[in-house]
């Protein structure tokens, strides 16, 4: 009998280490980092993943970019325990902006390391509408975990920070951008638009990709575009 559920045991182990290694369809997909076992994440990355160089662009416009090291891009990072870490290195242009966007997985703590910005970020609802404030090279900003934040560079310099999360994959999900891909039924009944005004703006948020200008502080800084 012992024996017999031993024997049993190992069966399911093996089935269950195919599965992990093989996924559903058969195959590894190298997107899904965090459910590949510890050796095959270890054969995923070499040496230099753990010096990381922010080579890599996630969002690139004239206005600034948005460097990171989430587990897609460092498959280093997979195999650290718990939820794991990660950053973004943000460069915003003078008169730029990281628009408004959440992280749904993680909080984001963010030190300047060039120029002055200005962060905020809405509670969710019966919180405080609106907290917000200017900060500047060598100080930290703390942005709670989920809620809608934005990083505005009000002056005619470049700025930059890194943010860094308590997790490999904090997720970004752009605020604009994603509420004007739902149904027009949906919008329209949220805002009272019509559909030819929703139509127009979404037309203007596609065309205007993360990081964006403010054209009248553009204007006050000698910036053409």
């Amino acid at each position: 009998m012992a024996a017999a559920v031993a024997q049993l045991l190992l069966f399911v182990g093996v089935v269950v280490s195919s599965f992990c290694l093989h996924g559903a369809r058969g195959t590894t997909n190298m997107d899904d980092l965090d459910f590949i076992p510890e050796l095959t994440q270890r054969q995923a990355f070499d040496s230099d993943d753990f010096i990381f160089k922010f080579k890599k662009t996630a969002d690139l416009t004239p206005f600034g970019n948005l460097r990171p090291m989430f587990v897609d891009f460092n498959p280093a990072l997979a195999t650290l325990p718990g939820d794991g870490a990660s950053q973004n290195l943000v460069t915003v242009g003078p008169c730029a902006i990281n628009q408004p966007h959440n992280h749904p997985r993680a909080t984001q703590i963010s030190h300047l390391t060039e120029g002055e910005l200005f962060f905020g970020f809405a509670e969710e609802n019966g919180g405080r509408s609106f907290v917000g404030g200017n900060a500047t090279k060598g100080q930290t900003v703390i942005v709670p975990q989920g809620v809608i934040h934005f990083a505005q560079n009000l002056g005619c310099k470049e700025a930059q920070f890194i943010a860094s999360f308590p997790h490999r994959d904090p997720g970004t999900q752009t605020t604009a951008s994603t509420f004007f891909k739902l149904p027009l039924s949906v919008i329209r009944a949220t805002t009272g638009l019509t559909n030819q005004e929703i139509k127009k703006i979404q037309l203007s948020v596609a065309a205007n990709p993360n990081p964006s200008l403010d054209k009248e502080c553009a204007k006050r800084c000698g910036i053409k575009y």
